[in-house]
């Protein structure tokens, strides 16, 4: 199941051959990444309706678009368990972030345990409050600046 980012940006509206997000988790910080690839020309309609997307996540977010996030994660964790350099990777993970490895049993019942009200604020939050970067390669003369879509994010 492609995200409604993927679907508005690239689908229904064809505005870059490859888009999506990921999350990071550090011991005192964690990180969303957006990453898209275009043409310069579709960079500033590309940049706009990414943000539009992620207020409209805040706003509008379903119970069934989470479920469906539970099942991804879900499914990304036990099929990672399947590559030794996986586990490795998420072994060492958990001890930086918690100090412990904690049974899969626990993360499962930790990401059944996130309701639609903590997606809904955690977005809100960041949408309202994270600071926020960007990199551009290629030609992206036309592109917006970092104020401009701060400005749009907070809108």
């Amino acid at each position: 199941m492609s995200s409604r980012l993927f679907q508005e940006v690239r689908e229904k509206r064809g505005l870059c051959y490859t888009i999506y997000a990921s999350a990071g988790a550090y011991a005192d910080t964690g990180m969303m990444t957006i990453y898209a690839g275009t043409s310069g020309e579709q960079v500033p309609e590309l940049a706009q309706i990414t943000i539009d997307e992620m207020n409209r996540a805040a706003e509008d977010l379903s119970e069934a678009e989470l479920d469906r996030a539970r099942a991804q994660m879900k499914a990304g964790l036990l099929m990672g368990l399947e590559s030794p350099s996986n586990r490795a990777e998420r072994l060492a993970r958990m001890i930086q972030i918690w100090g412990r490895v904690p049974e899969l049993a626990e993360v499962v019942d930790r990401i059944d345990a996130v309701s639609l009200s903590d997606m809904r604020t955690i977005a809100e939050t960041t949408i309202a409050q994270a600071p926020a970067a960007m990199a551009l390669y290629g030609p992206v003369d036309t592109a917006p600046t970092l104020e401009a879509l701060q400005v749009r994010r907070a809108a």
